[in-house]
């Protein structure tokens, strides 16, 4: 009896807690995001693992909200890689960013076709802040795996772990 008494107790109690009650601000249906990245790259295998620093990439993306409950996200846009190489390519996925909270997740894919070409899986988990009501600053980890294309050797892949920073701003 006691043990159900604490349990009503406690679900009331999370039940009216602030971080419970959702925003009558509504989430934004668009959003558009600058950000750039840079890290380590590894490829090969065995004795011939090699490592280095990735090119500096910026990426300009667009996003737009498809659900609500969990709140998802399809994306897709522009990424240059700068700096030890030059390239162009796409990106698109699917973002997760639950209710309440700052923390964003994001799967999807890579195509870099020029002047080259790679096909890639990337993913990334990051937080978001607002730093005013419509503009956000964002901080992520994200690992993109390469695994087809003309910059890669046969039967090789290429894994990149990057930093990304990102400014994002709500557009609708």
């Amino acid at each position: 009896m006691r043990a159900s008494l604490v349990s009503v107790a406690l679900t009331a109690a999370l039940g009216a807690s602030p971080r419970c009650i959702r925003s009558s601000d509504a989430e934004p249906l668009w959003q558009a995001e600058v950000r750039a990245a840079y890290g380590l790259a590894v490829s090969g295998s065995g004795t011939q693992m090699s490592a280095r620093a990735t090119p500096l990439t910026v990426a300009g993306i667009a996003a737009f909200a498809f659900n609500e409950d969990p709140p998802l996200s399809g994306y897709g846009g522009l990424t240059v890689e700068m700096l030890d190489r030059s390239s162009v390519g796409t990106l698109f996925g699917v973002m997760l960013r639950p209710h309440g909270s700052h923390l964003r997740l994001t799967g999807g894919g890579v195509y870099v076709f020029a002047p080259y070409t790679l096909w890639g899986a990337t993913a990334s988990m990051g937080l978001c802040f607002h730093i005013t009501p419509r503009t956000g600053m964002c901080a992520d980890a994200q690992l993109t795996a390469y695994f087809a294309g003309s910059d890669l050797a046969d039967g090789r892949t290429s894994t990149a772990g990057q930093g990304v920073l990102g400014l994002v701003f709500d557009a609708l």
